[in-house]
């Protein structure tokens, strides 16, 4: 069975019923093209390109709005190039002569003629159309020829300037052409739209180059203005931060960037996003993968410890240049203000004038970190302040050991850091610092009550003035002791020493670290001598190449590694390390394989003047090589201190696991940091290698479920 049904047209009736007559208005001329009309909408864009491009001085760096000169009394002239303008006091608002100068430039241009054809061949709408798409990319255009790459004050009066006076102005009088009523013109997009458009374009510029200008900020500074102004909404402010964090993820943390390299963009995104957003929202965005990456580096809490401890200024009044040592930090320490406090304690000041409200795209528990400068956003990294303080008394010991007039930096820093931790946090560093500062009266005294002060004669060439510094042994970080044997007229010094520090403290006794120190070392060869500041361990090596007789003679002073190590009972790997270091000296030259012998008299040609001349290869080659043989000799001196520490608890771990049965590693780290006083200093990684050893010996095994027990 099959139904045919049959459609009619709708009678007029029908939208009678929906639309009313007066609302409804028929085309007045019905768009109908041809192929050709069609073919020609790619050549109308490119016509209206290539004109209005001219019109708006978009890619001319020589263009001007009105008269091209400059008036006395009143200013240079606008062009379009921003780099190319004059400062934004400079520039002169245009004048009634500008405008019609201008105007007279333009009726020269042939799109106008072109609108009026374009417009019998497509009709209005669709120009209008092409118009609309050739003015919105033009403006994006601009916004990247004018403003890329340049950073400079008054950039938002430039732009809103060609806004006004050229863009807004030439797409109204184009629309104008296109209507057959010019008078009645209204445009859907006005001036304050076109501006904001502009404003838009601008942000999406300085969003991509974000990265870049924070990493020159000092030059860059103005840019962050221009931002300001993109900013304004939740939008904005998300398309930035989303941005900018997968640059920096991108760009930055990865294992290619140095920790200071990293730490000097942290520093520079903290002020940039301080003064973008001062409430931080943007700053605690952007910055939370690049704090957790800090965490996770291991040199991070050593590279803030180092920067803040360094010298200031150099001795020019200029920034040091070294660049291993973040010394900005040093600066920005000093530079700790009180308007900064003050800010975060006027949050609830209802007299303050420049209060904010917190942003809309705020957290509902957003509060804001008092802790937004850089100094506190960098000693904030971690969750607990004992690894920063830990590593402070490392370093701090390191500087406090050298000989140096005064300790005014160290004392500067630790006032600093006191308002911040607090004075129990750093009792630590207070007591380090006070015992090398006392070391100082105490020596002066043992020296003059045994006789050791002797300032008015040169000593003798086996004669010797020794300074200590009396250091207290539960305050001040365990020192890896390198052992060696020091010459005999050291030992009677020291045990003169010790007599003197007997009858003053005779409650305390003087324990040696011969291997901490430095010592003022002159060397008299036949034809020069040599004065440097060493490491104890160096000087001991050359003093072992002495002449003991004493005598002139040309006989050469050969010995081997092996043989130095002997006599020394120092490591072969720290003895080589010693010669190599006198290698780079010109005091020592390698005759053969662990076989080194005096230089007394430098080759023919070469300078006499002994300086660390680290330029040349050679030179450059045996201090890097020193430096190696050093670190290795250092590692091996902490990995044996690091073993006999961990035998300290053989024992107790046996004992344990005999009391208490079988235990996991997790368990076993847990039992140990309880009982053991001050917790337990090593990580689970190094005790599961300890546990391994005790698992070769025999003295433990591994049971079920990866548990230790003791052998059976």
């Amino acid at each position: 069975m099959a139904l045919k049904t049959q459609l009619s047209p709708p009678s007029a009736g029908v939208f009678t019923s929906v639309f009313a007559r007066s609302g409804v208005h028929p085309p007045k001329q019905p768009l109908r093209f041809t192929a050709t009309a069609i073919d020609q909408v790619p050549e109308i864009k490119a016509g209206l390109t290539e004109h209005l491009r001219a019109l708006l001085g978009i890619g001319d760096e020589h263009f001007v709005y009105g008269q091209n000169r400059w008036i006395r009394d009143v200013g240079s002239p606008f062009h379009s190039h921003f780099e190319s303008c004059p400062s934004a006091a400079q520039i002169r608002q245009p004048t009634l002569n500008d405008h019609t100068a201008q105007i007279a430039k333009e009726s020269k241009s042939p799109l106008w003629d072109s609108l009026s054809r374009w417009k019998a061949t497509v009709g209005c709408e669709t120009v209008k159309r092409c118009l609309a798409g050739v003015l919105s990319g033009l403006l994006t255009d601009f916004v990247t020829w004018s403003y890329a790459g340049v950073y400079r004050e008054g950039l938002d009066d430039h732009l809103a300037f060609w806004v006004e006076h050229l863009l807004s102005r030439i797409a109204q009088k184009a629309c104008a052409c296109l209507e057959d009523n010019a008078a009645n013109v209204s445009l859907p997009v006005g001036p304050r739209k076109w501006k904001d458009m502009a404003t838009a374009r601008l942000g999406a510029l300085r969003v991509d180059e974000l990265f870049d200008i924070i990493v020159d900020w000092d030059a860059t500074a103005p840019a962050i203005e221009d931002l300001r102004h993109f900013t304004t909404n939740p939008a904005t402010r998300g398309f930035l931060t989303h941005d900018f964090a997968s640059v920096l993820q991108t760009r930055l943390l990865h294992p290619g960037a140095s920790t200071i390299e990293i730490i000097q963009l942290y520093i520079s995104i903290i002020r940039s996003f301080r003064v973008l957003d001062p409430k931080g929202v943007l700053l605690e965005r952007v910055t939370r993968k690049l704090r957790r990456y800090l965490r996770e580096r291991e040199d991070t809490v050593k590279v803030i410890v180092t920067g803040l401890l360094s010298d200031p200024v150099s001795q020019e009044g200029q920034l040091p240049s070294d660049p291993e040592v973040l010394s900005e930090l040093a600066v920005e320490l000093n530079r700790s203000s009180v308007r900064d406090k003050s800010a975060d304690d006027n949050e609830f000041d209802w007299n303050n004038m420049d209060w904010l409200p917190d942003p809309i795209d705020a957290a509902p528990d957003y509060m804001k970190s008092k802790n937004t400068d850089v100094i506190g956003s960098l000693i904030t990294l971690f969750d607990t302040k004992d690894v920063f303080v830990k590593e402070l008394q490392s370093t701090l010991a390191d500087r406090l050991l050298k000989n140096k007039a005064d300790f005014n930096q160290e004392i500067s820093v630790l006032e600093h850091l006191k308002l911040r931790f607090g004075d129990s946090a750093l009792q630590g560093c207070e007591v380090m610092l006070r015992d090398v500062l006392d070391s100082r009266k105490v020596d002066n005294v043992v020296r003059r009550d045994r006789g050791m002060q002797d300032e008015t004669s040169r000593p003798l060439p086996d004669d010797l003035q020794l300074h200590a510094k009396i250091l207290s042994r539960l305050f001040w970080p365990s020192m890896p002791e390198q052992a060696f044997n020091v010459p005999q007229v050291v030992l009677d010094q020291q045990q003169s020493y010790e007599k003197g520090f007997e009858t003053l403290k005779q409650s305390r006794k003087l324990t040696w670290l011969n291997a901490v120190g430095q010592v003022e070392v002159e060397l008299e060869l036949k034809d020069r001598v040599f004065q440097d500041e060493v490491l104890p361990w160096q000087a001991v090596v050359i003093y072992a190449f002495r002449d003991a007789a004493g005598t002139e003679t040309d006989r050469q002073i050969r010995k081997t590694v092996v043989e130095l190590s002997a006599e020394l009972a120092m490591s072969p790997t720290l003895v080589r390390s010693a010669c190599i270091f006198w290698v780079s000296k010109g005091i020592l030259v390698e005759s053969g394989s662990d076989k080194f012998t005096v230089l007394e008299r430098l080759p023919d040609g070469t300078d006499t003047v002994m300086q660390d001349d680290t330029s040349r290869p050679d030179a450059a080659s045996a201090v890097a090589a020193a430096a190696a043989a050093a670190a290795q000799a250092a590692k091996e001196a902490e990995e044996s201190e690091r073993k006999g520490k961990m035998a300290m608890y053989h024992q107790f771990i046996v004992s344990m696991l005999t009391n208490q049965g079988a235990m996991p590693l997790p368990r076993i780290a847990m039992m140990l940091g309880i009982v053991v006083p001050g917790g337990f200093p090593f990580s689970n990684e190094e005790l599961k290698e300890f546990l391994a050893g005790m698992v070769k010996e025999g003295v433990l095994e591994v049971g079920h479920g990866g548990a230790y027990k003791v052998a059976s």
